[in-house]
């Protein structure tokens, strides 16, 4: 028993320190979650409320440790302590989402655990917001990164280099930055959920346990046709946005119908490109194609998505690809939705 003890708490200890270390590093920051979801899918609830919670710890003493060389100052604190509320919220919005007491499907559990997260986390953006230390220290990092853009795409051209330094100062820069955040946070937090629970299944499919799930493939992923009622409302938003149909409504409300509506629509085609990316790669694995062709197809698509001229145009006819299969049968033998 006590074997069975001490190996369990081994191996949560383990998956904790492996998120730890991805989190730590700039270019695994998106997988550390993954982790996480290999030991929930071993272990359940336990397992990822467990190394959940070791990776909390071990954060919050990381960065309590970091502090004390320097001056302690009310800004670094607050903000390592949300850090750290972050890393807990994300954590366990994947617990949430590999929660299975309804029987819904693991797409509906992740948008809600995105929805709890970005709704938890609403009072730690504004506290954060309302503090003149982090102000001051947002202020300080935005006033660097407008330096280094200036000096990394200074030009002779007197036209190009005011209309450059017109967009790269740091009050512009900031605005940007939040504007785009806040019209795209739920998008980016589904996202990263979304891609950590399919990336952890999968790595842990690869060591099957006894009563495991089949692994799940990708080219069975079918949204139902209701989901073209929520895509439709959240365009007809947008447009009315875009319209000005909402100018009577004042104050912050206005605001924040827009940047909810930005986010439902970002939702809805990110799911719908996903549907039209899954036919994609069901005729690929039909035509036995998949192990050459999926990587070019995804290397296309992410090609066109950071071009400025294609990536609205990818942005839209890939979800409408996706939608339209409401109507044209694309894929004829059968998979069940996931």
């Amino acid at each position: 028993m006590r074997s069975t003890v001490g190996s369990r708490f081994l191996e949560s200890l383990l998956f904790a320190v492996s998120s730890l270390v991805l989190y730590l590093f700039g270019a695994g920051r998106v997988l550390f979650l993954v982790p996480l979801q290999v030991i929930s899918v071993r272990r359940g609830t336990v397992g990822i409320a467990a190394a959940g919670g070791i990776a909390v710890i071990a954060l919050a003493a990381v960065r309590l440790v970091g502090l004390f060389p320097a001056p302690l100052e009310e800004g670094a604190l607050l903000v390592s302590g949300a850090e750290v509320a972050v890393f807990t919220l994300l954590a366990a919005g994947l617990a949430v989402a590999n929660l299975r007491l309804t029987g819904a499907r693991a797409l509906v559990r992740l948008l809600a655990a995105a929805g709890c997260v970005c709704l938890a986390g609403a009072p730690l953006v504004a506290v954060l917001a309302a503090s003149p230390a982090v102000a001051r220290l947002v202020d300080g990092v935005f006033a660097d990164t407008s330096r280094m853009l200036q000096s990394i795409f200074a030009t002779g051209d007197s036209v190009a280099g005011t209309v450059l330094e017109a967009l790269i100062v740091p009050d512009m820069l900031k605005v940007m930055i939040r504007e785009y955040l806040l019209h795209s946070f739920v998008l980016m937090v589904f996202a990263l959920l979304a891609f950590s629970w399919w990336a952890g299944s999968a790595a842990a499919a690869r060591a099957p346990q006894p009563g495991a799930v089949p692994r799940w493939r990708f080219a069975v992923f079918r949204l139902e046709g209701w989901w073209l009622w929520p895509l439709i409302a959240s365009l007809a938003l947008v447009a009315a946005d875009f319209l000005g149909l909402g100018e009577r409504t004042t104050g912050a409300w206005a605001a924040y119908a827009s940047y909810a509506a930005w986010n439902a629509v970002l939702v809805m085609l990110f799911l719908f490109g996903l549907q039209g990316l899954a036919i994609l790669r069901f005729w690929l694995e039909k035509r036995g194609l998949a192990r050459f062709g999926w990587p070019l197809v995804v290397a296309v698509v992410l090609a066109a998505l950071v071009t400025p001229r294609l990536n609205a145009v990818a942005a839209v006819v890939l979800p409408l690809f996706g939608a339209s299969e409401n109507w044209v049968r694309y894929r004829t033998s059968g998979a069940a939705a996931t």
